[in-house]
């Protein structure tokens, strides 16, 4: 009797067990589907917004960490309307087997409000292994936002910085 009610206990570890792993596995695989999704439409877009329509603040920068890497950076902040679930994502065309930086697409939005204390803005960090100079790198970095607004709409941003002459745009 006492190894019928162990084995039962067992079984039902066992199928407790897998059942977390396959949803934990389906929930990786939906978050890389939409990574994924976002990425192909922000590359394949065609027209963008210009800075001054902007729902927000947005600073990107390139700088040289060390003679072998380069960091390009997206600030978000100080946004102009209130931003509640934002999502985010900053690529670029050069070369690279790393994962674009992103919020709210592998782990929680985060909410831009306005005059808020609590989250004051959102910096997304990339690196990029190169010993070229940042000139020499002509990348096209383009970001993307998504974020709901007050009356529940889902707005959608795409903007590309044109000019990386500059360290900070």
């Amino acid at each position: 009797m006492k190894k019928l009610v162990v084995l039962v206990v067992f079984i039902i570890f066992i199928v407790g067990c897998s059942n977390v792993k396959i949803e934990n596995n389906n929930k990786i695989s939906e978050e890389k589907e939409s990574y994924l999704a976002i990425k192909n439409e922000l590359n394949a877009k065609k027209e963008y917004i210009s800075s001054d329509e902007l729902p927000c603040n947005v600073t990107i920068s390139i700088d040289r960490i060390n003679r072998e890497e380069v960091s390009y950076r997206a600030i978000i902040d100080d946004p102009k309307v209130n931003m509640y679930n934002v999502k985010a994502l900053l690529i670029h065309d050069y070369f690279t087997e790393d994962i674009f930086p992103s919020i709210g697409i592998f782990d929680d939005p985060e909410n831009l409000i306005i005059g808020s204390e609590e989250v004051k803005g959102i910096s997304l960090v990339g690196y990029i292994e190169t010993t070229k100079n940042i000139e020499e790198l002509n990348l096209n970095i383009k970001l993307y936002i998504e974020y709901t607004d007050d009356e529940g709409n889902i707005n959608k941003v795409y903007y590309k910085l044109d000019n990386t002459k500059e360290n900070t745009i």
